[in-house]
């Protein structure tokens, strides 16, 4: 009976959209690379991805919901081709640096036990994600040291768990440090703060305590100092100041710039649509992909990946929920849902006077926990490069 519905109600958005969007259909079918959802005929579409990218640094694989099966095995197919064939050496994601560190140990040397060590990664504690990191791994296993793959988290740490790991971290740091630095003392101060066990949330840290972390930042950077405990300290402040809710997506920008400044890697970001959008039609404020954009310009390429019908996981507190879903009509997603293709890749630059270029639309949006309205605007061309489109899709699969 579903399937019924399901293909009645596409019907029905193939009738309101025909007359209307025809001249959009008819350059969507032009210009699209269909996407093979066994993976095993992917030729042309890589072919087309690698044209995309030529000169890039960059290239954000964005999605529309955390919680979607298909999103995240498709990822992995183009990580996997990009790490083997365009020379792309780092993968990031929208998540605490702390876990993914862990993470990226056992990638890089095999140490831990991978499904232990994802238990605190929330909607992507899955078996897709499961597998994604088995095949980085798998790759890094023939490579030597200076040419494997990393993965690193660029949000801020917001969990406790995390945030007294990287206190720990920093205040060992400073022990065996100590007498370096001149501001030593009142970060230490601070770190003893937050590694309370009554402590709150960082950004209710008494004001002395987050200027002594943010001295001791600025002497590490007129120093010149870099690595690990930079990165850690960093994160504490950033914490600090996170009751701004814009300065979220501007602090991951930070700390991604920072890393790859640091490797100069070609690297991969995975996040959320609204995140990773190059300009503001999303998110109606500068989010990560706008700061990204301004710090790489043309070298950032950014991908959304959309869907029009199926089911997908959010997150009640810890717990997945399933929930099905389609996405209004005459949105761009039930445009695409009519296209000759079920899932295909689609530049959105303006070329060959595309119908699609900055006019504004919506895609479907699925945030961590449920929403019904389902959707977010997006001009073509100017918020995303190009996007991977999957009519069809069904919900993660929890990692028990």
């Amino acid at each position: 009976m579903f399937k019924f519905y399901k293909t009645f109600f596409l019907l029905l958005v193939t009738a309101t959209c025909s007359f209307a969007q025809s001249p959009n259909l008819s350059w969507i079918n032009t210009h699209a690379t269909p996407i093979d959802s066994s993976g095993k005929n992917d030729k042309n579409f890589y072919a087309a991805l690698s044209t995309e990218l030529k000169g890039n640094t960059i290239v954000g694989l964005a999605e529309a919901s955390h919680g979607t099966r298909e999103f995240s095995i498709e990822k992995t197919r183009i990580i996997k081709y990009l790490i083997e064939h365009e020379n792309y050496k780092a993968v990031g994601f929208e998540f605490g640096y702390s876990p993914m560190a862990a993470i990226n140990s056992y990638v890089q040397t095999g140490k831990g036990n991978l499904t232990e060590l994802m238990q605190p990664l929330r909607l992507f504690k899955t078996q897709e994600f499961l597998e994604l990191f088995k095949t980085i791994k798998a790759y890094n296993d023939g490579q030597p040291a200076a040419n494997k793959v990393t993965v690193f988290g660029f949000d801020t740490d917001y969990f406790p768990t995390d945030i007294k790991a990287s206190a720990a971290y920093c205040k060992k740091y400073l022990i065996e440090h100590a007498g370096v630095y001149k501001n030593e003392k009142t970060a230490a101060t601070a770190l003893e703060s937050i590694a309370r066990p009554d402590a709150g949330a960082l950004y209710e840290l008494a004001d002395g305590d987050v200027e002594g972390l943010a001295a001791l930042l600025e002497e590490l950077k007129a120093k010149g100092v870099t690595g690990e405990f930079v990165k850690r300290l960093s994160l504490l402040y950033q914490g600090t100041l996170l009751g701004n809710p814009l300065a979220r997506d501007e602090f991951m920008a930070q700390n991604l710039a920072g890393i790859q400044g640091e490797s100069k890697a070609k690297t991969i970001i995975w996040g959320h649509n609204m995140h990773l959008a190059k300009d503001t039609t999303m998110a109606a404020c500068k989010g990560m992909g706008y700061y990204v954009k301004k710090k790489y310009a043309e070298k950032y390429y950014a991908v959304a990946f959309d869907t029009f019908t199926g089911t997908v996981n959010v997150l009640d507190e810890d717990d997945f929920v399933e929930h099905p879903f389609t996405t209004q009509a005459n949105s761009y997603s039930a445009v695409f849902a009519t296209a000759k293709y079920p899932e295909f890749f689609l530049p959105l630059k303006n070329i060959d006077n595309n119908p699609l270029f900055g006019q504004t639309n919506n895609i479907t949006n699925i945030y961590a926990s449920w929403n019904r309205s389902g959707v977010l605007p997006m001009r073509p061309g100017i918020d995303y490069d190009g996007v991977v489109f999957i009519r069809d899709t069904r919900s993660s699969v929890p990692l028990k």
